[in-house]
């Protein structure tokens, strides 16, 4: 409010002026109006950033509560006959984007190492985005084990050279470590080859290796959606 009686006070001041010098009223009024507006606008936004500011908080507010009230049934389910649901990813699962991801610290072979990631539900891990890798380099740190080299779900088993998926989709995104010239079919490590990848989750880049070669593995599953 004191804006517009200082806008008003200066409107007058001109007014006043413009008596004395033969300018004429209206033009001192487009002034005063012009200025009246500018303000507005500049009100008007500075209101609607702080709306938006303010609905992002209260966004994040409800969602943090569902995921507790989640948790919380989760909880009583293992006492009662109530549905048992998952509120975005199991025990000890990491949570990146829409997908979870889940560290081992056991060793097997990469065959075996599918079989173990279908007994928890998932799979071996399908890495394609950098987000994906951080969040597992993080997790190895956290897990302060002696290996940082883990099984995720590629090979090129069925044709050489022709890197897949474990859900048979084709390699698109690779994060090789070409400093090392990787994929390279070393045959130190016997006759088959190297036809599976582990990732070095410090590096954040991948090495073929043979397949009967014991790694920790990370598994993965679809997140369930907080809808």
């Amino acid at each position: 409010m004191s804006v517009y009686v200082g806008l008003f006070a200066c409107t007058l001041m001109l007014y006043l002026l413009s008596v004395s010098s033969g300018i004429r009223g209206h033009a001192i009024l487009c002034v005063f109006i012009g200025l009246l507006v500018s303000e507005a606008s500049s009100q008007a936004a500075d209101n609607l950033e702080e709306e938006v500011l303010f609905l992002k908080l209260r966004i994040d507010l409800w969602k943090n509560n569902y995921r507790q009230m989640c948790e919380h049934f989760s909880n009583l389910t293992l006492n009662c006959s109530a549905p048992v649901i998952n509120c975005k990813c199991p025990n000890k699962w990491l949570h990146v984007g829409d997908q979870c991801f889940f560290l081992s610290t056991d060793r097997q072979n990469w065959n075996d190492s599918i079989d173990k990631c279908k007994e928890i539900g998932g799979h071996l891990a399908i890495l394609t985005t950098r987000e994906q890798h951080e969040a597992v380099e993080k997790e190895g740190r956290r897990i302060g084990g002696l290996y940082t080299n883990y099984w995720i779900g590629l090979s090129d088993i069925e044709s050489e050279g022709e890197w897949k998926w474990v859900d048979k989709s084709d390699l698109k995104n690779p994060f090789w470590n070409v400093q090392k010239s990787e994929p390279d079919n070393n045959l130190s490590g016997g006759a088959e080859g190297e036809d599976c990848a582990v990732v070095d989750s410090f590096y954040q880049n991948w090495f073929d290796v043979p397949c009967s070669f014991s790694y920790p593995r990370i598994c993965q599953m679809d997140a369930i959606s907080l809808v």
